[in-house]
């Protein structure tokens, strides 16, 4: 752990060694004089031409992406509640329900939640709270009349998109929907590493915070948001 952290920090240091390996190159070659010049072309020179074109191919990977993780947080970014309704529970169609999906029980308001059973692949099960606890029962067949789904995509180029949809149950009538867009740096990001992510919402702006806590609590705020 403490190295991941060490390398999420001084990581762009390592631009350094194809640095080093290019200015090595060039001195070895010393391709000046080539072009006539003289042999005491000096040293500063190769180790500029050596900075310079290595920024340049780690800037030609990382823009492309860049590029399109804007546009598409410029589409995505805003959450959309199109309807409100009123539902104490809810189908929970989710990889992680069984575990951060408790979420919705201890702090967001609701009752109950349904979910695929992880132990029997076409089996369901009900999580509810009963006083402080929460209980798990197996159901046979689904009773809720929403569903919240969330969707993790990997894209080219280095993005991922996630999205939370709360939708009608049986017709698929979309409510609301949000999204997370995350672009890891391209195909050097182990370069950039933080320096390369790009997140939105970017909860470092008042608007992005906002968008954020929509994204969040968008059941909470979709199912619990009409009385």
């Amino acid at each position: 752990m403490g190295i991941g952290i060490l390398l999420a920090i001084f990581g762009p240091l390592l631009l350094i060694v194809p640095m080093v390996l290019v200015y090595r190159l060039l001195v070895c070659s010393n391709p000046a004089t080539r072009f006539g010049w003289s042999k005491g072309m000096p040293r500063f020179a190769y180790a500029m031409i050596a900075a310079v074109s290595v920024l340049l191919v780690v800037g030609a990977t990382y823009l492309p992406g860049k590029l399109e993780f804007n546009r598409l947080c410029e589409n995505l970014a805003e959450p959309k509640i199109i309807e409100r309704a009123r539902a104490d529970g809810f189908f929970l169609d989710d990889s992680t329900a069984d575990s951060f999906g408790m979420r919705y029980l201890r702090n967001e308001g609701f009752d109950w939640f349904e979910t695929r059973d992880i132990y029997k692949p076409d089996g369901y099960a009900r999580y509810r709270k009963e006083g402080d606890k929460i209980v798990r029962e197996t159901v046979s067949e689904l009773t809720a009349r929403y569903t919240v789904q969330s969707m993790h995509e990997k894209r080219s180029l280095g993005i991922v998109v996630d999205r939370v949809a709360v939708t009608e149950r049986v017709s698929g009538k979309l409510l609301a929907q949000a999204h997370s867009v995350t672009y890891h740096g391209g195909p050097l990001s182990l370069l950039l590493v933080l320096y390369g992510m790009s997140d939105c919402p970017d909860v470092r702006t008042q608007q992005g915070s906002r968008q954020f806590n929509v994204y969040y609590h968008l059941a909470r705020d979709t199912l619990l948001g009409a009385q």
